[in-house]
């Protein structure tokens, strides 16, 4: 079992990377679905670092960031997969899904990787630590919509690719729409107090 998890990590880190897909629909499934828990469990590190200002709030995000992530993907794939239908994109529902999935294995990796960073500025600097949980949030969302494009892109190699790729927009818009509240919701998640991010449209001042 021990064997297994970790070829099929091996194999996600190779997918997610740009490598070869999964040679069947059954193993890209899996491969999805290892992809999201995986995910998850990345972001549950990033927000006990994010939340180590405080260990009731570190032990809070430790379930409440993977929560916004999870609940932010279920609300926009819906959106996505009518896009796909209304454009008529050569792209399968499961396969857009498959890519969503390996993106957010990606940018949350990008999270985990910047944890312990994170961590070190919240404990020994007063000013950078909030500013650098908010950028490292920043590069793993742009991280994760440039694997999302790029993973979209290469399963469409040789069709029309407009129809996909507007589907991808609407996924990834929809994402961070629904992030945004999410994260409002359940504030504070960066710092102690909290931040402007936190306050989810009404933080934005027209």
């Amino acid at each position: 079992m021990h064997m297994e998890t970790t070829t099929g990590l091996s194999e996600l880190m190779s997918v997610t990377c740009g490598g070869d897909r999964p040679a069947t629909r059954a193993r890209e499934t899996m491969l999805a679905v290892l992809a999201l828990a995986s995910g998850l469990l990345l972001a549950a590190i990033w927000g006990v670092a994010a939340g180590s200002s405080s260990l009731e709030l570190a032990l809070s995000d430790l379930y409440k960031v993977p929560m916004v992530i999870l609940l932010s993907a279920v609300t926009a794939l819906p959106a996505g997969l009518l896009a796909l239908r209304l454009t008529n994109a050569k792209l399968a529902g499961s396969e857009l899904a498959g890519a969503f999935a390996t993106s957010i294995f990606g940018g949350t990796l990008v999270l985990a990787v910047l944890a312990p960073l994170v961590a070190i500025y919240y404990h020994t600097s007063l000013r950078a630590g909030v500013p650098l949980a908010m950028a490292s949030v920043f590069i793993a969302l742009a991280t994760a919509s440039l694997l999302f494009a790029r993973a979209v892109s290469r399963r469409m190699k040789g069709h029309a690719r407009a129809g996909s790729l507007f589907a991808v927009v609407i996924l990834v818009a929809l994402f961070l729409a629904a992030l945004l509240q999410f994260v409002a919701l359940a504030s504070p998640i960066i710092g102690v107090h909290g931040t402007g991010l936190e306050l989810g449209v009404d933080g934005f001042h027209l």
